[in-house]
Protein backbone atom coordinates (compact mmCIF):
# COMPACT_ATOMS: atom_id res chain seq x y z
CA UNK A 1 0.00 0.00 0.00
CA UNK A 2 1.42 3.38 -0.97
CA UNK A 3 1.45 6.37 1.37
CA UNK A 4 -1.26 8.25 -0.55
CA UNK A 5 -3.65 5.33 -0.03
CA UNK A 6 -3.26 5.75 3.73
CA UNK A 7 -4.53 9.31 3.53
CA UNK A 8 -7.36 8.34 1.20
CA UNK A 9 -8.65 5.74 3.63
CA UNK A 10 -9.43 8.53 6.11
CA UNK A 11 -12.04 10.04 3.77
CA UNK A 12 -15.46 8.53 4.21
CA UNK A 13 -18.04 10.56 2.21
CA UNK A 14 -17.71 12.56 -0.96
CA UNK A 15 -20.46 14.63 -2.56
CA UNK A 16 -20.32 14.67 -6.36
CA UNK A 17 -22.15 17.64 -7.88
CA UNK A 18 -22.65 17.16 -11.61
CA UNK A 19 -25.65 17.53 -13.89
CA UNK A 20 -24.61 14.47 -15.90
CA UNK A 21 -25.26 11.15 -14.22
CA UNK A 22 -22.58 9.40 -16.28
CA UNK A 23 -19.92 11.65 -14.71
CA UNK A 24 -21.22 10.77 -11.25
CA UNK A 25 -21.21 7.05 -12.04
CA UNK A 26 -17.61 7.22 -13.26
CA UNK A 27 -16.49 9.04 -10.11
CA UNK A 28 -18.51 6.68 -7.95
CA UNK A 29 -16.76 3.69 -9.52
CA UNK A 30 -13.31 5.22 -9.06
CA UNK A 31 -14.02 6.23 -5.46
CA UNK A 32 -15.66 2.93 -4.50
CA UNK A 33 -12.41 1.14 -5.39
CA UNK A 34 -10.81 3.09 -2.54
CA UNK A 35 -13.70 2.43 -0.17
CA UNK A 36 -15.48 5.79 -0.28
CA UNK A 37 -19.18 6.47 -0.04
CA UNK A 38 -20.42 8.86 -2.71
CA UNK A 39 -23.58 10.95 -2.82
CA UNK A 40 -24.86 12.62 -5.99
CA UNK A 41 -26.38 16.06 -6.30
CA UNK A 42 -27.46 16.72 -9.88
CA UNK A 43 -27.29 20.50 -9.48
CA UNK A 44 -25.88 23.20 -7.24
CA UNK A 45 -29.16 23.91 -5.48
CA UNK A 46 -29.39 20.29 -4.30
CA UNK A 47 -25.79 20.44 -3.06
CA UNK A 48 -26.56 23.57 -1.05
CA UNK A 49 -29.65 21.93 0.45
CA UNK A 50 -27.65 18.83 1.43
CA UNK A 51 -25.11 20.98 3.28
CA UNK A 52 -27.80 23.12 4.90
CA UNK A 53 -29.61 19.96 6.05
CA UNK A 54 -26.57 19.04 8.13
CA UNK A 55 -25.24 16.18 6.04
CA UNK A 56 -21.49 15.83 6.45
CA UNK A 57 -19.04 15.34 3.63
CA UNK A 58 -15.28 15.11 3.69
CA UNK A 59 -14.95 16.63 0.23
CA UNK A 60 -17.02 17.81 -2.71
CA UNK A 61 -16.19 17.24 -6.35
CA UNK A 62 -17.95 20.05 -8.20
CA UNK A 63 -18.66 20.29 -11.92
CA UNK A 64 -17.85 23.82 -13.00
CA UNK A 65 -20.33 24.12 -15.88
CA UNK A 66 -23.92 23.29 -14.85
CA UNK A 67 -27.34 24.74 -15.68
CA UNK A 68 -29.40 26.77 -13.20
CA UNK A 69 -26.48 27.59 -10.87
CA UNK A 70 -22.95 26.85 -11.99
CA UNK A 71 -20.21 25.24 -9.95
CA UNK A 72 -18.48 28.53 -9.20
CA UNK A 73 -21.58 30.16 -7.70
CA UNK A 74 -22.44 26.96 -5.82
CA UNK A 75 -18.94 26.83 -4.40
CA UNK A 76 -19.15 30.44 -3.23
CA UNK A 77 -22.36 29.66 -1.31
CA UNK A 78 -20.98 26.42 0.13
CA UNK A 79 -17.79 28.13 1.29
CA UNK A 80 -19.93 30.70 3.11
CA UNK A 81 -21.76 27.88 4.87
CA UNK A 82 -18.65 25.75 5.58
CA UNK A 83 -15.41 27.63 4.84
CA UNK A 84 -13.16 24.64 5.59
CA UNK A 85 -15.03 22.22 3.31
CA UNK A 86 -12.76 20.94 0.52
CA UNK A 87 -14.26 21.59 -2.91
CA UNK A 88 -12.49 20.32 -6.01
CA UNK A 89 -13.52 21.59 -9.44
CA UNK A 90 -14.24 18.83 -11.94
CA UNK A 91 -14.32 20.32 -15.42
CA UNK A 92 -12.81 20.70 -18.84
CA UNK A 93 -12.93 24.48 -18.42
CA UNK A 94 -10.58 24.97 -15.46
CA UNK A 95 -7.56 24.19 -17.64
CA UNK A 96 -8.40 26.90 -20.16
CA UNK A 97 -6.45 30.19 -20.04
CA UNK A 98 -9.74 32.10 -19.66
CA UNK A 99 -10.40 30.45 -16.28
CA UNK A 100 -8.81 32.50 -13.49
CA UNK A 101 -7.64 29.97 -10.91
CA UNK A 102 -6.30 32.75 -8.68
CA UNK A 103 -9.76 34.16 -7.99
CA UNK A 104 -11.73 30.89 -7.98
CA UNK A 105 -12.65 29.53 -4.55
CA UNK A 106 -11.91 25.89 -5.41
CA UNK A 107 -9.37 23.98 -3.34
CA UNK A 108 -8.20 21.92 -6.30
CA UNK A 109 -8.83 21.10 -9.92
CA UNK A 110 -9.65 17.75 -11.52
CA UNK A 111 -9.60 18.01 -15.31
CA UNK A 112 -11.82 15.87 -17.51
CA UNK A 113 -11.33 13.19 -18.63
CA UNK A 114 -10.79 11.87 -15.12
CA UNK A 115 -7.70 9.87 -14.35
CA UNK A 116 -7.71 7.76 -11.22
CA UNK A 117 -4.20 8.85 -10.23
CA UNK A 118 -5.15 12.56 -10.52
CA UNK A 119 -8.22 11.99 -8.34
CA UNK A 120 -6.20 10.19 -5.65
CA UNK A 121 -3.47 12.82 -5.69
CA UNK A 122 -5.94 15.67 -5.26
CA UNK A 123 -7.81 13.97 -2.44
CA UNK A 124 -4.54 13.20 -0.66
CA UNK A 125 -3.34 16.77 -1.10
CA UNK A 126 -6.50 18.48 0.11
CA UNK A 127 -8.28 16.09 2.43
CA UNK A 128 -6.19 15.36 5.46
CA UNK A 129 -9.02 14.52 7.82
Amino acid sequence: MINSDLHLQQIKRILVVDDLKINFLLLKTLLRKSGFETVWAENGFLAIELIKSGQKFDAIIMDHNMPEIDGLQTTIVLKQLQPKLTIISHSTYTDLPSFDRNSAPYDGYLPKPIKSENLKALLCQHCYI
